[in-house]
C-alpha cells in the first residue's frame, strides 16, 4: 500500500498493488485476485467507517471513495501464461450482459516470454534483475542454461559480496534453486557450490546443500552414508516444504478474514504432513468463512 500524493493538491490517496505468484498456468489467478480485493474493501469500509473511540459504525458519507487497487499477476513458468487476466471473461456472455458484468484487468508479467536483456534493471537495485532472471530460468530443462544463467548471476553480485544483504541474497537464491531445479547433478551443485565460495569469499562456510547433507550422515550412520545423504537431502527439502505451506495457510487466513485465533494457528504449526497441509492451502483460498476452514481442519483431525 502506498500514500501517493495528489498532483498540484496538498491531498494525497491511498493506492494498493496486490501481486499474485505463478509459477504454473493457473486459470483461476484472476478470480483468485478478486476474492482479495473483495476481502481489502471490506478491511478498507471498516477501517474508514468506523469510529475508534466507540467501535461503531458511522454513516457512509457521501463522499466517501474505496482506494485504487492494481492487480498483477507475475507468471515464470515453462510455459507463456494463457489464463484470463479480466474477470468479465470468466463469466458467460450473453446478449445485454456485458456492460454489466465486473470487469477488473490485471497487468500480466510473463517472465517466460519476456528476453533476458529485457528484463528490468535498476543500478540503485542489482538485486532486481538477478532475482527476475532466477524466476525466468528455474525451471528450464536444460542443466547447462541454468548453470549458466547462475553464474551470470554471481559474477552481478560479486561486486556487492560482501554487503550483508547482498550476501544473505546469494544464499537465498541458492536455496530458491537447491529446492526448485529438478534437472541439476550432484556434479552441477558441488560446481555452483566452489563458484558461490568463490564470489563471497568465503571457502570455510558450508552451504545449505552440504547442511543438508550433514544432517543426514548425522541420521543415517546405520544405513550407511551414501544412503545418509540421500536421506539428509529429502528431509531437509521436505522440512523446507512444509515450513512454506504452513506460512501460506496463515498469511491467506490472515488476509482474507480479520481475527485468526492463536488456538487456530497452533493447530495449523502442529501439522507435519506436506499432502494435508496442501489441501489446507488450497482451501484457505477457496473457503467462505473461518468457520469452515476449521470444520475442514477438524474433520481431517478426525480421519487421521
Amino acid at each position: 500500500m502506498y500514500q501517493v500524493p495528489i498532483k498540484d493538491t496538498d491531498e494525497s490517496v491511498r493506492f494498493y498493488i496486490i501481486i499474485e505468484h505463478k509459477s504454473f498456468d493457473d486459470h483461476s489467478a484472476i478470480y483468485q485476485i478478486w476474492q482479495y480485493i473483495g476481502q481489502l474493501c471490506v478491511q478498507e469500509v471498516k477501517k474508514r467507517l468506523t469510529d475508534p473511540k466507540t467501535k461503531q459504525r458511522k454513516a457512509w458519507p457521501k463522499n466517501f471513495q474505496l482506494s485504487p487497487v492494481i492487480p498483477i499477476i507475475i507468471h515464470h513458468g515453462n510455459k507463456p501464461f494463457t489464463g484470463e487476466t479480466q474477470l468479465a471473461k470468466l463469466f458467460h456472455t450473453l446478449p445485454g450482459v456485458k456492460e454489466y458484468l465486473p470487469h477488473l484487468q490485471a497487468i500480466l508479467v510473463d517472465l517466460s516470454v519476456i528476453e533476458d536483456d529485457k528484463l528490468p534493471r535498476d543500478p540503485n537495485a542489482p538485486e532486481l534483475h538477478v532475482v527476475l532472471l532466477i524466476m525466468k530460468v528455474v525451471f528450464s530443462k536444460s542443466r547447462t542454461v541454468l548453470k549458466s544463467k547462475f553464474k551470470v548471476i554471481l559474477n552481478e553480485l560479486q561486486p556487492y559480496s560482501q554487503n550483508p544483504k547482498y550476501y544473505e541474497l546469494i544464499r537465498k537464491l541458492w536455496f530458491y534453486v537447491l529446492y526448485n531445479a529438478e534437472k541439476l547433478t550432484e556434479t552441477d551443485y558441488n560446481e555452483l557450490e566452489t563458484e558461490i565460495q568463490e564470489t563471497i569469499g568465503d571457502h570455510t562456510m558450508p552451504t545449505l546443500a552440504q547442511m543438508f547433507i550433514d544432517r543426514g550422515i548425522e541420521q543415517g550412520i546405520v544405513l550407511g552414508i551414501e544412503k545418509g545423504i540421500e536421506k539428509g537431502i529429502e528431509k531437509g527439502i521436505e522440512k523446507g516444504a512444509i515450513e512454506r505451506e504452513v506460512k501460506s495457510i496463515l498469511r491467506t487466513l490472515t488476509n482474507r478474514f480479520p481475527s485468526v485465533p492463536k488456538a487456530l494457528e497452533e493447530q495449523v504449526l502442529a501439522i507435519v504432513n506436506l499432502e494435508r497441509l496442501e489441501q489446507l492451502a488450497d482451501f484457505a483460498f477457496d473457503c467462505m468463512t473461518l468457520d469452515e476452514f476449521v470444520e475442514s481442519l477438524r474433520d481431517q483431525c478426525s480421519q487421521t
